[in-house]
Formats: C-alpha cells, structure tokens, sequence
C-alpha cells in the first residue's frame, strides 16, 4: 500500500481514538509506538500528523513531540460560536433552496439519530454520523462553497467536544429534541424558528460543555490542593 494510502488509514483510526477518548486528551503520541501499534513505518505516522495538526486535533511541542489537543472553555466558545453563526446563515439560505428530496434526506438523518440514541447504551458515534449528515445536507443546500469548507475545518474538533457531551443522556436527548423541532421547522418552512433553534440548540451545547469544563477544572484544582 502506497504512503498516502496508509497515511489516511492512520489518519482515521487515530482520529477515531481521539475523539472516543482511547487516546486522551494531552496524550503524548509517539512515534515508536504508533509504528509498533500499527505494524506499519514513520513516514505514514508524519504525514498522519501533520494531517490531525491541520484539523486542530494534536499540538506540536518543541523539542518535546505530538500531543493529543487540550480544549480549554475558551476553546469551546470561540468554536461553537462560529459554528452558530455558519449553521444559522446555512440553514437561512437552505430554506431558499429546500425541496421534498432534501426533507426527506433531513428527515431520515433525524429518525437515525433517534434509532441510535434509543440503543441500550447509544451508539454516539452511529448518532454522530446521522447528526453530521444532518448539517451536512444543509450545508449543501446553503450552496456556499467558503462557508462549507470553514465549517469542514472545524468540524474534527466539534465531533470530539460533542462525543463528550453526547455521553451525558439529558444533553443526547436535547440534542435529538433540537433536531427534531428544526426538522419540523424546515417543513413548514418557518424561517425565523428555523434560525431561532439552530442558534439556540449550538449555544446550548456550547454552555453545556463550558460548564462541565469548569466542573473538572474544579476538581482537578481540588486534586491538586489535597496533594500539596
């Protein structure tokens, strides 16, 4: 298998372990054991680094290696912020566009979000997968080339913050009830319910995972203090 080949299938699985937190957060990623771990050579495990620096999932140190990124509350907001203002002026453009294939496609993405958030436990990254497909019929419709392509640059480190969320049930649940009314929105194509659910359902995860960022920074802080 060619470099390039082998560079994307590393590519993915590492950026499977990131976001389902087999590799955690601030781990350093060696290369050594990647090879080992991948039975493959260096050169893949560069080209695969270099990838997930692009898409804002590792850090590199100097003189000290690659890191799994860190996302601070600050992270959060500055990411989810923007994602609120692309999906608003996305979904305000879709209904321009909208037509009975593209409900229908909008439609079967949420009755899959809902089949996987119903299994015992919920598959998240199958409900991940319906939910991006989601935005992603959307982000078609808007029809802005520059627009989809910023929101694809942010996308990789949106799909780790959410995967955190989404293990907390009340968030997984209001996620689906977001969807569902947007969908309901998108057929009666109330523009301005539509804009007013999409923003609100980004900022409602973005306070969520803020606040529990604050919630383990309290802990470690308290950690830190019993040590001493």
């Amino acid at each position: 298998m060619e470099v390039a080949s082998l560079a994307d299938l590393v590519t993915r699985q590492i950026r499977e372990a990131i976001i389902t937190g087999e590799f955690k957060l601030g781990k350093q990623l060696k290369e050594d054991e990647l090879c080992k771990l991948f039975a493959i050579s260096r050169p893949p495990i560069r080209e695969a680094f270099k990838t997930l620096e692009a898409n804002g999932l590792v850090t590199r140190k100097p003189r000290r290696g690659v890191f799994v990124a860190e996302f601070t509350a600050k992270d959060v907001e500055e990411v989810y912020t923007i994602v609120a203002m692309i999906y608003q002026k996305a979904t305000s453009l879709a209904l321009d566009a909208l037509d009975e294939q593209s409900l229908a496609e909008l439609a079967a993405q949420v009755e899959s979000m809902e089949r996987h958030a119903g299994e015992d436990p919920p598959n998240l990254r199958d409900y991940q997968a319906a939910h991006l497909a989601f935005h992603e019929i959307i982000m078609d419709l808007a029809g802005n080339r520059r627009m989809k392509e910023l929101e694809k640059q942010l996308r990789y480190q949106i799909t780790i913050m959410s995967y955190k969320s989404f293990q907390e049930p009340e968030h997984l649940q209001s996620s689906l009830n977001y969807h569902r009314q947007i969908l309901a929105a998108f057929h009666r194509q109330d523009k301005e319910e539509a804009l007013a659910l999409m923003e609100e359902h980004v900022l409602r995860a973005m306070a969520f995972l803020m606040k529990k960022i604050s919630q383990l920074n309290l802990v470690a802080a308290g950690q830190d203090d019993h040590q001493e």
